[in-house]
């Protein structure tokens, strides 16, 4: 017999990306803070998060949300203290929520509601990939979309039109907003001819 499914099943998602309703950036536009998307794609590198996260949680006018791959939380699921279950870096300061891919489309859409990955683009001023796996290196420079980070990166205002127009959301003058990357991969992958 099936049995019904009811939100209080869902209790972990609430915890971890802090969205019961969906995440729209214009209830940000005016906290006064710089915003940094922090993203990690599966690389062994994603256990330095944490490190990353605890360093920038001395700077009192910044606020971070944090993109995982599904890739990225293997790395992060308790296994040591230096790979602390990805629910405890929640509590580290400047950390206002965890987006996974299956945060997406938590919500039936509706027509003229946010969508996930263009609302935290609104959001961010910038966006740090670190680590950046040699899939997801792949997956961009060949311009797929096919997980909440790809699809903010695909989704990006290269050019600072978008924003510059009045689309986000309070968020400034518009202008070009940076992708920062730090690709970690192993020597022979970096140094391949598919990388260059």
């Amino acid at each position: 017999m099936l049995q019904m499914i009811h939100p209080e099943h869902d209790e972990h998602r609430t915890q971890i990306s802090g969205t019961a309703p969906p995440f729209t950036a214009s209830s940000h536009a005016a906290d006064g803070k710089k915003h940094l998307l922090l993203a990690a794609s599966g690389s062994v590198a994603t256990i330095k998060i944490p490190n990353i996260l605890h360093a920038l949680s001395t700077h009192s006018n910044l606020s971070i949300l944090l993109i995982l791959t599904k890739s990225a939380t293997n790395f992060l699921g308790g296994q040591s203290a230096e790979q602390p279950h990805l629910a405890s870096l929640r509590q580290i300061r400047n950390v206002d929520g965890i987006f996974q891919d299956e945060d997406e489309w938590v919500h039936p859409w509706k027509r003229g509601q946010g969508i996930l990955h263009i609302e935290l683009r609104r959001w961010a001023h910038v966006l740090v990939i670190a680590p950046l796996s040699a899939n997801t290196l792949a997956k961009i420079t060949g311009g797929f979309a096919d997980n909440l980070l790809t699809s903010v990166v695909r989704a990006w205002d290269t050019e600072g039109v978008i924003q510059g127009l009045g689309q986000g959301q309070g968020q400034g003058q518009g202008g070009k907003r940076r992708i920062v990357v730090a690709p970690s991969m192993n020597t022979a992958m970096w140094r391949h001819p598919v990388t260059r």
